[in-house]
């Protein structure tokens, strides 16, 4: 996903001055549009950056006001005006009407043509495509053991930039209760690709992708150093529970993995994050965010006792000694090694 402020900082695209509409830069933009015709917004696919002198609307103010309304309506991101041939300056409601609506204006310098922003702009689009793609169906190889040799996997991986052997990596997926809505899933996927890109910056790494697999989708945070998740896990939740509400999603559910070391890690911490979901709706219908290291012994028991009814956990929990759940919770973290276990009462 490439936003108008990434698209902004392209070296050619970088000689825009953006004079309304700051609060949309992170919107995402999915082509580059050229706009000379009154009725452009018929041609628009939505997430456009659009490109024009204004020549459609050039000796009426009110039609150019009413072109911004337009534009938002459209799911417009940007729109970037030459100005001077035919539109010599904004009119002060224009750029007033861009920043209520959130509509990114920018002008255009002289030196700078359409041909270049458009070939430039659309080169960093179609580049993150083909890198989203190939990370993703990466991982995708990973989580469901599409290869032979851990060598040339671990080795795929360092050549996508990922620390695949002593690295560290988490799993958070998020579903939304109506998993019947294609807008829902997305919208979904898109959240969770903002939420990736931000927490490049919050974990140090440069990049976290997202896995889509049916309805839900997975951000998988990579660390280096374990104490980056550790320390910043509570911000990267922070900044999930903001996207979510900026994109005015009511039905959104997270689970959150356990930390994973290596390969292996990555598959462990995806199921975690896929065994959490499925005890969400049953466990507490008010909470949106479930964290497998909370929940792992409700887990433990469903598989010790082959019970599909997590109703009863909550008579467990509530019988259950306080040593007791010690014991449990310990004969579960060593493998069910009773050795181990006994030598906590020791």
């Amino acid at each position: 996903m490439v936003t108008v402020k990434e698209l902004l900082a392209l070296p050619v695209l970088r000689k825009l001055k953006v004079i309304a509409g700051h609060k949309g830069l992170n919107k995402r933009v999915s082509c580059l549009t050229v706009m000379e015709v009154p009725d452009v917004t018929r041609w628009l696919r939505g997430h456009d950056f659009v490109i024009t002198s204004l020549y459609a609307v050039k000796d009426n103010i009110d039609e150019q006001i009413e072109l911004i309304d337009k534009l938002a309506d459209a799911n417009c991101s940007c729109l970037a005006i030459k100005l001077g041939q035919y539109v010599k300056e904004l009119d002060k409601a224009i750029i007033e009407k861009a920043d209520k609506r959130g509509l990114v204006l920018a002008e255009i310098p002289w030196d700078i043509t359409y041909i270049e922003i458009i070939v430039n702009g659309m080169e960093k689009i179609l580049h993150d495509r083909d890198i989203d793609y190939m990370i993703e169906k990466y991982m995708k190889d990973i989580i469901f053991d599409n290869y032979e040799d851990y060598e040339i996997i671990t080795e795929r991986g360092e050549l996508l930039g990922f620390n695949i052997r002593n690295g560290y990596s988490l799993a958070i997926t998020l579903i939304s209760s109506d998993k019947n809505n294609d807008e829902d899933i997305k919208v979904l996927r898109r959240v969770a690709k903002r939420i990736a890109k931000k927490s490049d910056i919050l974990l140090k790494f440069t990049y976290n992708p997202v896995v889509t697999v049916k309805e839900k989708s997975t951000i998988l945070f990579f660390v280096s150093e374990l104490k980056d998740l550790k320390n910043n896990l509570n911000k990267v939740i922070d900044v999930m529970k903001k996207y979510i509400e900026e994109e005015g999603l009511k039905n959104i559910k997270a689970g959150v993995g356990s930390i994973g070391k290596g390969l292996k890690g990555i598959k462990e911490t995806y199921y975690n994050s896929i065994e959490v979901l499925n005890l969400m709706d049953i466990l507490d219908d008010n909470i949106r965010i479930y964290f497998y290291d909370e929940l792992k012994i409700y887990l433990f028991l469903s598989k010790l006792l082959k019970l599909d009814d997590y109703n009863i956990f909550d008579d467990i929990y509530g019988k259950l000694g306080d040593d007791l759940l010690l014991t449990l919770e310990k004969y579960q973290d060593s493998n069910m090694d009773i050795g181990e276990t006994a030598a906590v009462h020791i």
